[in-house]
């Protein structure tokens, strides 16, 4: 008897795995039916089933959703929508009226508002287009104090390099001008904002004088990066009214009322040319002051004068009217409230006369009040006209006013005249010699 069960027992052993392996398959197909089950039983897909046919191919879609987009603990920035939809495959979210959205600096405080009609977002490539004519509003830049407003038709943001990008015309308003720029790219970790083929119209603390009415000013820039703290500038062109300047390249820190221009400067209006290599600006309430260093050079244009009728004879100084006067200096300082500057250092000023003649002027410091139509030279001051007069002196007061020009010599001068031929020969005028 013990014999024939131990031989039943070893023939049963084979048949147990294969009982396991159909039970454990059996359990596995009893599962994923139930997940299916379930999966079918979910309330999203059951109204999925009744939205229309556009909609079929949507995983998702929410009403009036607030989103937080993150990058890690980091928050980027909050979203609020009409609508939500994301598709099944979730490559691609979509949603309809974008109400208000804030977005976050790398501390996490606000640095800007946007709002606009649609936005696609791409899942993978972490980017959003955003379309249907949107609105930043970028509340720190050193334009101004009050926020700045840019309308475009669309933008790109990159949340992986937390950047947006501008790539058509666009308009710009802030409370002190409005402009248009071409390329914008705004990195939303630092907040600074880079600009391309900039042109503005601005009206701000540093061309205001005191109660004046405001006056606007246009400026271009072929590239330009607003900072926290500064701007930069480069391909400066600047007008004023009549006047012209250009730089090469311009640093303007608007919190401390100060701008730095370096590169090659220039100024122009219809009385006068100014160069040079280095500009500072000081333009806070309690001072207005330019200086204008290395290598100034200024050309004081000729008036436009009518000139003399037939056998009218023209004083020396209506001569000198019609030519233009060339000077060099080692620095200007301009205190443009005051229409006051002061010319220091190796003054030196050219002007081309009739006949190949050529005056001269040097002179240590010269003050030139344009309000009073006055120029003051002091220290060695020389008047040089070759073969005609050499005069020394240590303080002359010029005046400029229409009509009324003359020189004084407060403080007596010396020199040398040359007479001409035909002066020495010239009888006097009551006919005896």
């Amino acid at each position: 008897m013990p014999a024939p069960e131990r031989v039943v027992f070893q023939r049963a052993r084979p048949v147990r795995p294969l009982l396991q392996f159909g039970a454990l398959l059996l359990i596995t197909l009893l599962g994923l039916w139930g997940v299916e089950h379930l999966r079918r039983q979910d309330p999203l897909l059951r109204t999925l089933a009744t939205v229309p046919p556009e909609l079929q191919n949507l995983e998702f879609y929410l009403e009036r959703p607030t989103l937080t987009l993150r990058d890690g603990k980091r928050i980027l920035a909050t979203l609020q929508f009409d609508a939500l939809e994301i598709e099944r495959n979730r490559v691609h979210w979509r949603a309809k009226r974008l109400h208000h959205a804030i977005l976050y600096d790398e501390h996490a405080n606000p640095i800007g508002t946007a709002r606009a009609d649609e936005v696609l977002y791409n899942y993978p490539a972490k980017r959003l287009h955003i379309a249907g004519n949107p609105t930043l509003t970028i509340r720190r830049h050193p334009l101004g104090d009050t926020p700045l407003t840019v309308q475009t038709a669309w933008l790109q943001w990159d949340l992986r390099k937390q950047q947006i990008l501008i790539e058509q015309p666009t308009r710009l308003r802030w409370s002190d001008g409005q402009g248009v720029i071409q390329t914008l790219r705004w990195d939303l970790a630092s907040g600074a904002i880079e600009l391309q083929q900039s042109a503005f119209r601005v009206s701000s603390a540093l061309l205001q004088e005191g109660a004046q009415p405001q006056r606007q000013v246009e400026f271009k820039a072929a590239r330009s990066t607003l900072r926290s703290d500064h701007s930069e500038l480069e391909g400066l062109w600047f007008k004023d009214g009549d006047t012209i300047a250009t730089a090469e390249r311009a640093d303007v820190y608007d919190r401390k009322r100060y701008a730095l221009a370096t590169g090659k400067l220039r100024l122009e209006d219809p009385r006068i040319d100014i160069e040079g290599a280095k500009l500072e600006i000081w333009y806070g309430d309690d001072q207005k002051r330019a200086l204008l260093q290395n290598q100034v050079r200024m050309r004081i244009k000729p008036r436009e004068t009518q000139p003399p009728s037939e056998g009218a004879s023209e004083s020396e100084i209506e001569q000198a009217k019609r030519y233009p006067i060339d000077a060099t200096c080692d620095q200007i300082e301009y205190f443009y409230r005051r229409k006051v500057a002061y010319l220091r250092g190796n003054i030196k000023a050219v002007q081309q006369l009739a006949h190949g003649r050529t005056r001269t002027l040097t002179a240590d410091e010269a003050e030139y009040d344009q309000k009073a139509e006055r120029l003051t030279l002091k220290g060695k001051v020389v008047v040089d006209e070759p073969e005609r007069l050499r005069v020394e002196t240590h303080l002359a007061l010029v005046s400029l006013t229409e009509g009324k020009e003359t020189i004084e010599l407060p403080e007596g001068a010396k020199g040398f005249f040359y007479p001409r031929e035909e002066e020495k020969e010239a009888p006097p005028p009551n006919g005896n010699r």
